[in-house]
């Protein structure tokens, strides 16, 4: 049971191909399948549509249960974020320390979508809710959990946090507390524009000097280096066409039901 919690929880230095060890990570043992190899990452991805179809059928007819789950769940989805990076910086996991701050889109959504839902700052919501779904979705069909058999709580707690990125919006569409609306579809443009400069600040600045990628601005963060060395024009479409996705679907769907 001791080796078992300190693996799920512990931090391990790791030799890289020079012998010289790494900053502390979690536990890996690289005896996982992989995205689209290991049966878990097919499992995780069939759990998350069905949770979203149930919660959002659930939710439609139960309105202020609903409306109470969004809130615990941003409560609990921020405060173990802010317990782990804390933890992570403490360890040595980010070095600076100040790494421990979010800079990559999911990491930054992961706080930022909990306070717009607790202080309930609704010309955020558009904006923030979007990013959130596309950041979450992106990751959970990319499978970065998998490379590993066992599964640490840092990994847990990624899939975790990816998967409330998706089903906050989800609720709330439910609820009839959120829409997403063309209207506003302008502000995840301008959303998009002040993440890019906020990763490309630690980049250049902050981080001058160290391996960093946030955003994966400065290399291909994509798989099999996808794109080569025009990756960026990949991302624009990857981005374009989850945005159509995103706000065409609800949009199709009032127009339909409004004509019946």
């Amino acid at each position: 049971m001791i080796e078992f919690i300190r693996k799920f929880f512990g931090y391990y230095q790791y030799e890289n191909e020079e012998g010289v060890l790494g900053l502390p990570e979690p536990f890996k043992d690289e005896l996982g399948q992989g995205a689209f190899s290991d049966w878990r990452h097919f499992v995780f991805i069939i759990l998350v549509v069905l949770l979203c179809a149930i919660l959002y059928q659930v939710f439609k007819r139960y309105k202020s249960a609903g409306i109470r789950t969004v809130f615990v769940l941003s409560i609990m989805m921020f405060t173990v974020r802010v317990i782990n990076q804390v933890a992570r910086a403490i360890m040595g996991a980010e070095n600076p320390a100040l790494r421990a701050f979010p800079f990559h889109l999911c990491t930054v959504m992961s706080f930022l979508l909990p306070l717009v839902v607790i202080f309930n700052w609704k010309k955020l919501k558009t904006p923030v809710y979007t990013l959130s779904m596309m950041g979450g979705i992106i990751t959970i069909i990319l499978g970065e959990y998998f490379e590993n058999q066992f599964l640490t709580f840092s990994a847990l707690e990624g899939m975790s946090a990816h998967t409330i990125l998706v089903l906050i919006p989800i609720i709330e569409i439910a609820t009839g507390e959120f829409k997403f609306e063309f209207k506003k579809a302008w502000t995840v443009f301008i959303a998009m524009v002040i993440l890019m400069l906020w990763a490309t600040l630690a980049n250049e600045v902050f981080f001058r000097g160290y391996d960093t990628n946030y955003m994966y601005l400065k290399e291909n963060g994509l798989p099999d280096n996808l794109g080569g060395d025009v990756y960026f024009l990949i991302y624009v479409v990857i981005f374009l066409l989850m945005f159509s996705i995103i706000f065409g679907i609800p949009s199709l769907y009032r127009k339909i039901k409004y004509k019946n």
